[in-house]
């Protein structure tokens, strides 16, 4: 409560410090009927509303250097920050403090909030860019008469990494040294320092990037980390990279490297305008040896989605050309997942359809809470109908190997006047034909609306 009253207190000081700051009030409404059973007039149901508040507020300082065309806006300060209403209590939601001077660059950010992430090559040390829920972090950068860049992270509880780029020390190469200190108590602390170069050479007409790094777990028994790699574009369509680190087992406190182990990693992508293909192979050379080996294929016939976006829930049924992806994962040559995906319009700007099948290691759990690991399968059909403007069915089914779980039910969405707001319906039935898992039985009718404001 005392966090949520302190941001309170800044956000409203933050509101009243400019006329212009951008102060705006959201969130929505929900009023949800939902009945777990088929028996109107029989099985109980509920009526129950779900309210979400959101209080955001942004500002910034701008000096304008110059006149006319000339004109330059330099930030001095940005600042972003939100309350969010959550089970009836004000929490704290995620918020920025950029201060730009010109001599250095400091970040405050957290509750879930992303800055950028900063690393050595292969991740010996590394600082996400996510701060965790109820997490502050903060970040200083800067740089020496320019001869290097420095960053300073600061991560709760007790951990400082930091980052120093050294320009043109020698043309063509890129210099770095890192040094992490983390989780320090009265009793001592982990010490991690890492040293990297790369460089791009020119063969032909192919440009080889080339990375090194080696790191020291600074200890009375001494760790060690080492690592390089290459990553080159072959053609325009073809990229081929492969790395190789390996620590020895003293050390324990990298970020990014695995202990005493050697891994062997290198993957090979081809994307042109109709197909991407991607093939990655990792072998790790430990106590325990694993090889995983990844296999992907894209195929479309058109360029309306990215590769990424063409299966993607809210995207698929906006393509207007078929699309489809097989893919495959071995461990140890034993079979990780198989499957393959495809999507395609069935009648122009009315009926669009996505099927999928896999089969691998998947699990779950029984009525008596076993979980049951096995090799199994499952298989699924989306549809997506515009039947009007205003409406919209979406039927689905699937059935899962493990449980014999038969899923079916349809989704239905009205749009109310010429708003974009709708009446959500769903109707869903689910029926495992395994003894095992009989008692899982559900069947389930729901109608919500969701006004946003």
């Amino acid at each position: 409560m005392r966090k949520v009253l302190v941001l309170t207190l800044v956000l409203v000081l933050a509101f009243a410090s400019s006329a212009m700051a951008a102060v705006s009030f959201s969130g929505k409404f929900t009023a949800k009927f939902e009945q777990k059973g088929f028996k109107l007039g029989v099985d109980p149901y509920s009526l129950e509303p779900t309210l979400e508040f959101t209080i955001s507020a942004s500002n910034k300082n701008v000096t304008t250097i110059g006149e006319d065309e000339e004109a330059e806006e330099i930030v001095n300060w940005d600042f972003s920050a939100g309350l969010n209403l959550v089970n009836s209590k004000f929490e704290l939601g995620k918020y920025k403090l950029v201060l730009a001077d010109d001599y250095f660059t400091a970040s405050i950010w957290g509750n879930k909030q992303e800055l950028s992430d900063k690393a050595t090559y292969f991740g010996m040390i590394k600082a996400g860019k996510a701060a965790r829920e109820d997490q502050m972090r903060a970040r200083l950068e800067f740089d020496v008469v320019d001869v290097a860049d420095v960053a300073i992270d600061f991560e709760p509880d007790n951990n400082i990494r930091t980052f120093v780029e050294l320009n043109d020390i020698v043309e063509g190469f890129d210099f770095g040294l890192a040094y992490a200190r983390k989780g320090w108590t009265a009793d001592g602390a982990s010490n991690v320092v890492v040293g990297q170069v790369g460089t791009d050479i020119e063969a032909g007409s192919t440009t080889i990037g080339l990375t090194a790094a080696a790191g020291l777990d600074i200890k009375e028994d001494l760790g060690f980390a080492v690592g390089v790699g290459a990553d080159m574009d072959l053609t325009e369509q073809l990229n081929v990279n492969a790395s190789v680190t390996h620590a020895n087992d003293k050390w324990t406190n990298g970020d990014g490297v695995k202990t005493d182990a050697t891994v062997i990693s290198g993957t090979v992508t081809w994307t042109e305008a109709a197909i991407k293909a991607k093939g990655s192979v990792t072998q790790t050379i430990a106590d325990e040896n694993e090889n995983v080996i990844g296999l992907d294929v894209w195929y479309r016939f058109s360029d309306t989605l990215g590769y990424d976006d063409l299966f993607k829930g809210g995207k698929w049924f906006t393509n207007d050309a078929p699309a489809a992806h097989a893919y495959a994962s071995l461990t140890d040559v034993k079979l990780g997942m198989v499957g393959i995906e495809v999507a395609s319009p069935v009648l122009e700007d009315f009926i669009w359809a996505k099927a999928y099948g896999k089969y691998g290691a998947m699990s779950a759990k029984n009525d008596e809470g076993e979980e049951i690991k096995d090799n199994s399968y499952e298989v699924g059909l989306d549809g997506y109908i515009k039947a009007t403007e205003k409406l919209v069915i979406t039927p689905y089914a699937s059935f899962a190997g493990i449980g014999k779980f038969l899923t079916v039910g349809t989704g239905a969405s009205y749009k109310i006047g010429l708003s974009d707001t709708t009446i959500d319906l769903t109707l869903e039935k689910v029926k495992p034909f395994d003894e095992d898992f009989a008692n899982q039985e559900a069947s389930l009718i729901q109608a919500k609306v969701t006004v946003p404001f």
